[in-house]
């Protein structure tokens, strides 16, 4: 069996949801060309590289501080270029470090990369963010600069972080051009394809290249779906006058507009996870998920978090990844007892639509397992032995 064949069967699996996210990203990682990837590599946990990041970040505060005051007997932070030239030097610097073959498996040079490459871009948004640009001509740039930094550097968790600076240069010129209701889909539709779609995408580029653009992808969907997560709350408190640009008028957000485009995203989404398991859309099942989805949508126009929240929980349930799936109830669990306490409406009217809605779902949950478990069994069956 070659390498792409066995690819192939490792991205149907998953596709099927018969092999968990990770142990199908490690085994392809494995199968690709050894002078690529090293596989001698350790894999940490994630709350072990979130440390590493946390310290990374720590470090590079520290770092722009001491450097800053190194630099504040100069012109250089009344200078554009100057400022500019410190940071691009840096991220080159920390580019470097990220790609010598020692920081893989050297922890600390891994967090003075990530440091140094930090310090930089806080470096270049300064200078593109304080001077007098034509707005929005720094937002601009620096989202350039963000994304190419996000492809280059070898790391998941600057990417990460990259990968949110990015969505939010986006939110903001979304903001700044008066389409904001446009946020809520767009990382909707990010979270969705960057999410259940990875591994259809990594099927049309080469083995050589699957590592790299397979972790660029993961960061992208952990960044967009918090992002979403965040975004959602953020312009639920649109009305009181919150925005990130100032338009010279009053602040209006359409509400109807952006709950049906985060609507649109989470049927596609619904579509896809349907399709896996080789369920048609306008069948029994497919059509309690659309009505469910629908019905979700319509109550929640004016708390669009819920729709939000529950869209991340069941893309962390289908592609089994349980850091997305706790950050997405951690999410729902909050958000429901920021938006009950809120004293816009009363208690009664807040609690009857709760109870409404849970048990419309519950019921809706009920007949979907009833109708469609038994089906959906046999299906896995019959398409893990045609794999097999």
């Amino acid at each position: 069996m070659t390498n792409n064949d066995f690819n192939h069967i490792l991205l149907q699996l998953q596709e099927l949801g018969l092999v968990d996210a990770t142990v199908s990203n490690e085994a392809t990682n494995n199968a690709i060309d050894d002078k690529t990837i090293d596989n001698t590599q350790e894999h940490s946990p994630w709350f072990i590289q979130a440390l590493f990041g946390f310290s990374g970040l720590l470090a590079s505060l520290f770092f722009i501080g001491f450097l800053s005051l190194l630099l504040v007997s100069t012109d250089i932070f009344e200078s554009m270029a100057g400022l500019l030239i410190v940071g691009l030097l840096l991220s080159a610097g920390g580019f470097a470090l990220f790609n010598n073959k020692s920081s893989r498996n050297n922890t600390f040079i891994s967090s003075l990369a990530f440091a140094i490459s930090a310090s930089g871009q806080a470096y270049i948004a300064f200078a593109l963010l304080t001077n007098e640009l034509p707005e929005p001509l720094g937002i601009w740039l620096l989202l350039l600069i963000q994304i190419a930094m996000t492809a280059i550097v070898p790391n998941f968790i600057y990417r990460l972080l990259s990968a949110g600076a990015v969505l939010s240069c986006l939110i903001y010129l979304l903001d700044y051009y008066h389409i904001p209701e446009a946020s809520l889909g767009l990382l909707a539709l990010i979270t969705v394809i960057s999410n259940l779609q990875r591994y259809k995408l990594l099927q049309y580029l080469p083995a050589s290249r699957q590592h790299g653009i397979a972790e660029l992808i993961s960061a992208l969907a952990y960044a967009s779906a918090t992002m979403l997560l965040a975004v959602s709350v953020y312009f639920i408190a649109a009305e009181y006058g919150h925005s990130f640009t100032d338009y010279g008028t009053a602040f209006t957000y359409h509400y109807y507009a952006a709950q049906a485009l985060l609507t649109l995203a989470s049927l596609y989404a619904a579509y896809l996870i349907l399709r896996r398991y080789h369920v048609k859309l306008l069948s029994i099942s497919g059509i309690i998920s659309i009505v469910a989805i629908v019905i979700l949508g319509a109550l929640s126009v004016y708390v669009s978090g819920l729709l939000a929240t529950s869209l991340v929980i069941v893309i962390a349930i289908a592609n089994s990844q349980r850091v997305l799936l706790a950050l997405g109830i951690a999410a729902l669990v909050g958000y429901i007892f920021w938006y009950y306490y809120q004293l816009d409406t009363s208690l009664f009217i807040k609690s009857a639509s709760m109870l409404a809605l849970g048990i419309t779902l519950i019921l809706m949950r009920l007949l979907l397992i009833k109708k469609y478990i038994p089906n959906s069994a046999n299906d896995i069956d019959d398409n893990q032995e045609h794999l097999l």
